[in-house]
């Protein structure tokens, strides 16, 4: 037996790599070759023939290749060249040529077919790269044998170290482009090498090899390869080849191709078009003669990608068919090719063979070629028989796979299901119990029997016959029973010939009493009324009859006393009142208002009726938890419209609040927390009680939900009175604008001036709005921001008179009747002063008639503002678009009314129009 790896005589000029120096020297020496051989052609013989030409190129490259013998060239002209997925091949006396436009495996071969049988087959082995790294070698070999490997990398890439790793428990070997090594166990090894170039970075390839034990007469295993390009374009057939060596041809029976995409083949030679972009594991598993084993797998991969110039071009051959001895002849083995039979019953198998085909050198034509004269299949495996129907006991046929319930008695005496088993058909084999073979079944009846089974004079029934009763009651019978034949029939068990038979049972007449009810008659009163039992006649089955049928006996009689709706008597009665905590927290600093505990006490008392009388059931009192309301507000001047007084209530109003505060705590705690306390009003500082002062205190009772205001007293002489839940909820100015109205106002983020309504510019607490820059530049649109002191507005909601005035611009302004407006005369008048054909000035001083001024009822709040100046022209503020007074027109500023602000000289032509 031979333990070593026997190399056939087809020594190769292997090129490491595919560096461009690497390439450049190979192709170098490629075409000195080719050149050479193309002057010198000889004959050669089977000792030490080999093929030169590259082991490894890029793709796009073109590769020359000839036949050597002992550094002299050989003809080719009686040898066919294959190379399976190149994109272009020429062949000529000299050798073959062949373009790769794709990256791949490529197994090129040349066989020399001789007179008589014998061959010589050589081959070598290509690979292509484009962008990607690869391993070069052997997919299977024997244990203890050295296998090559090499690392094809493209021209791009600047390797600076290489290291291979065997995964086999062996060292690591570094900075070698081909190495050789022997694995000294079966099984399946990943052989990875991992590059890392200039730029650092690191790419790790990797290949399967399978190493099985030593087998007589195969030492040409790792020259086992598939042959094909590793990229495809989508939906564009690919082809691939298993090259045999000449060791294995005769021993290979069969081929199964698996594309990784579902598809699947059984030829040596194979063509599968793929339908989606993708990567794909290709492998093809080899079977040895007839064996139904696997022997070995080869791996392939294939990328498969939309933009591939795959365009083949045809071959020029030399004429493979030209022969020079007449008579002579030559056999030869075609590629392994699989077919389906028909086989068993309804089965297929897969036959694999090969043609053996003699032919015969003659005159064709003037000329010697040679000529098919016979073809014979050589079946190298025969598939196992697949997908066999089976045979069922009534002679039809179940095909494979399918089932179908069989019985193991047709007539059984119980459910067909207890004898059913489901059989199923696998491959000419039922499944399950031999005894299960009848085909139908007929449903037994259980324990009347099996279906068939017949019985007479069987009780099926009861025959009543009446009986004449005293009162000619209905409903009472001697019973007899009733009488069939029966069958049972597919599972149901059919009545015959139902007749009467012996009597079961004799009937009798009933029997009346009278009997007491659980009912009485009506209570006479709801709590504490009487009532009597109700007494019945019945029969002596209990049922309910007239009483006539007891006319011979005397009803009895049973009193009770009774309530006949005591809930109708049941009342409940609640009283809630509400409990104050002893003391009350205060409101923080600068605040108004006052913070109380209070909880609400519910006391329920609960009248029922009680031993057949109205009396008191219950008196519950429920405390609720105690609950801290504030009223405290900011303390800010406010519009109060619902407590609007004069300079001269408010004086009164503070007097009294004075008078009354050493009796009234909730004012003296004001007055004494307040009395430093200012606030700014048209650009000063105003306290309680100061001379002219434009601010008062005004009242809310929160004794009601929602609060109310308490209007406090005016003049110092008014009694020392008020709700105990009334407190001091702000004081007060006035204000004008309803809050939908848009003022000229500085944006919080932007800082820039735009209008906004009163709502929004009071709620972000706009600091600047937009005012005339002097009292001469009212023709100009010229607007400065002036520094806001105070944004006003309601306490609460009230009821105000809104004028609505529509503008001929088409505009419209809505202000309460005392608010403040620019006339076009340049004095400030307020509202209910204009008349329909007035005018209102916009900014420019551009004039704008009005065309009806409308009256209106408006709920809510109305808005105006102060600004740090008592300049007249500093208190013209843009409302809508028109020339407004701020609230400094209606307190400080009052005195200015009906007077020009702006003079008449600076207005115009803006006024006089």
């Amino acid at each position: 037996m031979n333990y070593g790896r026997v190399l056939l005589p087809l020594s190769l000029i292997v090129l490491a790599g595919c560096q461009k120096s690497a390439l450049s020297e190979g192709s170098a020496d490629t075409m000195e070759a080719a050149s050479y051989c193309a002057g010198q052609l000889s004959k050669a013989s089977s000792e030490e023939v080999r093929i030169v030409g590259k082991s490894a190129t890029e793709a796009g490259s073109t590769v020359s290749y000839s036949l050597d013998q002992a550094g002299n060239c050989v003809s080719s002209s009686d040898v066919t060249w294959k190379v399976a997925g190149a994109s272009r091949t020429k062949t000529s006396a000299s050798g073959m040529t062949s373009t790769f436009k794709v990256a791949g495996t490529y197994v090129v071969t040349a066989q020399e077919k001789t007179s008589g049988s014998e061959e010589i087959s050589l081959s070598l082995v290509t690979t292509v790269v484009k962008e990607d790294l690869k391993i070069s070698g052997p997919q299977a070999g024997f244990v203890f044998n050295p296998m090559s490997f090499e690392v094809v990398i493209p021209s791009g890439v600047d390797a600076q170290s290489i290291v291979w790793n065997f995964n086999d428990g062996t060292a690591t070997v570094s900075n070698a482009r081909t190495v050789e090594h022997s694995f000294f166990n079966v099984g399946t090894y990943q052989v990875q090498a991992t590059v890392t170039d200039a730029d650092g970075k690191v790419t790790v390839v990797s290949h399967r090899v399978t190493v099985m034990t030593v087998i007589d007469d195969m030492d040409c295993l790792e020259d086992l390869r598939i042959s094909g390009a590793n990229e495809a374009k989508v939906k564009i057939a690919t082809a691939m080849h298993v090259y045999l060596p000449p060791c294995l041809v005769s021993k290979v029976g069969a081929v199964r191709w698996n594309f990784g995409d579902g598809g699947t083949a059984a030829n040596q030679s194979v063509t599968h078009a793929y339908q989606a972009v993708g990567t794909y594991p290709v492998t093809a598993t080899l079977y040895l003669g007839d064996n139904q084993e696997p022997w070995v797998t080869l791996d392939h991969s294939i990328r498969v990608i939309e933009d591939l110039d795959v365009d083949p071009e045809p071959e020029v051959p030399v004429d493979p068919n030209a022969c020079t001895v007449a008579g002579a002849t030559r056999e030869s083995k075609g590629e392994l090719v699989s077919e389906e039979v028909a086989c068993g019953v309804n089965g297929k198998k897969t036959v694999s063979y090969r043609d053996r085909v003699v032919e015969e050198c003659k005159l064709v034509v003037e000329k010697l070629n040679w000529v098919e004269v016979s073809r014979t299949k050589e079946i190298t495996n025969e598939g196992s028989c697949e997908g066999q129907s089976c045979k069922l006991p009534d002679g039809s046929l179940l095909a494979h796979g399918a089932s179908q319930v069989l019985y193991s008695s047709s007539t059984p005496v119980g459910s067909c299901s207890s004898v059913s088993e489901s059989r199923t058909c696998n491959n000419g084999v039922l499944s399950g119990s031999s005894t299960h073979n009848q085909v139908t079944c007929h449903e037994g009846c259980g324990s009347f029997g099996s279906h068939g089974t017949v019985k007479t004079g069987v009780i099926t029934g009861e025959t009543k016959v009446p009986l004449k009763c005293s009162f000619n009651e209905e409903g009472f019978f001697d019973l007899y029973n009733e009488i069939s034949d029966q069958t049972c029939t597919d599972g149901q068990i059919i009545s015959s010939n139902t007749r009467q038979g012996t009597m079961k049972e004799a009937g009798k007449c009933p029997v009346y009493k009278f009997a007491p009810t659980d009912s009485f008659t009506a209570c006479t009163a709801d709590c504490g009324g009487k009532q009597n039992r109700i007494f019945v006649c019945v029969d002596d089955k209990g049922v309910t009859v007239d009483d006539s049928r007891c006319a011979d006996q005397v009803k009895p009689v049973e009193e009770r006393l009774c309530d006949a709706n005591p809930e109708a008597v049941r009342s409940q009665s609640s009283v809630t009142t509400i409990e104050e905590a002893n003391s009350s927290a205060t409101c923080p600093a600068n605040q108004i208002g006052v913070i109380v505990k209070t909880r609400e006490v519910v006391t329920t008392k609960t009248m029922a009726c009680i031993d057949h009388s109205v009396q008191l059931e219950s008196e519950v009192a429920v405390p609720g938890a105690w609950v801290e309301e504030k009223y405290c507000r900011d303390y800010v001047a406010r519009r109060c419209s619902h407590d609007s007084l004069s300079n001269t209530e408010a004086k009164g109003r503070y007097d009294w609040m004075v008078k009354c505060q050493d009796e009234l705590p909730v004012i003296k705690e004001f007055l004494t927390n307040f009395a430093n306390v200012t606030v700014t009003v048209g650009g000063k500082k105003v306290g309680l009680g100061s001379a002219g002062q434009e601010i008062y205190a005004t009242f809310m009772d929160r004794a009601y939900n929602p609060e109310k205001a308490w209007i406090a007293p005016k003049k110092a002489n008014a009694p020392c009175t008020m709700p105990a839940t009334a407190y001091v909820a702000t004081v007060c100015v006035s204000s004008c604008a309803t809050p939908e109205q848009q003022i000229l106002a500085e944006e919080v983020v932007s800082k820039k001036l735009k209008y906004m309504s009163f709502f929004d510019a009071l709620t972000s607490q706009s600091a600047y709005v937009g005012t005339m820059q002097s009292a001469d530049s009212l023709n100009k649109n010229a607007v400065v921001k002036t520094k806001v002191d105070q944004w006003v507005t309601e306490l609460v909601d009230g009821d105000h008179e809104i004028l609505v005035f529509k503008m001929k611009s088409g505009r419209e302004l809505r202000v309460t009747k005392n608010h403040p407006i620019l006339s076009q005369d340049g004095s400030m008048k307020v509202a209910e002063e204009f008349k329909v054909g007035e005018s209102l000035v916009q900014s420019g001083g551009t004039l704008d008639a009005i065309v009806s001024i409308n009256e209106i009822k408006y709920f809510g709040k109305v808005y105006n503002v102060f600004v740090q100046s008592n300049a007249p022209h500093k208190n013209v503020v843009l409302i809508n678009g028109y020339l407004n007074g701020s609230a400094f027109f209606q307190n400080a500023g009052a005195k200015e009314m009906n007077r020009t602000i702006f003079r008449n000289n600076m207005t115009r032509g803006v006024f006089g129009k």
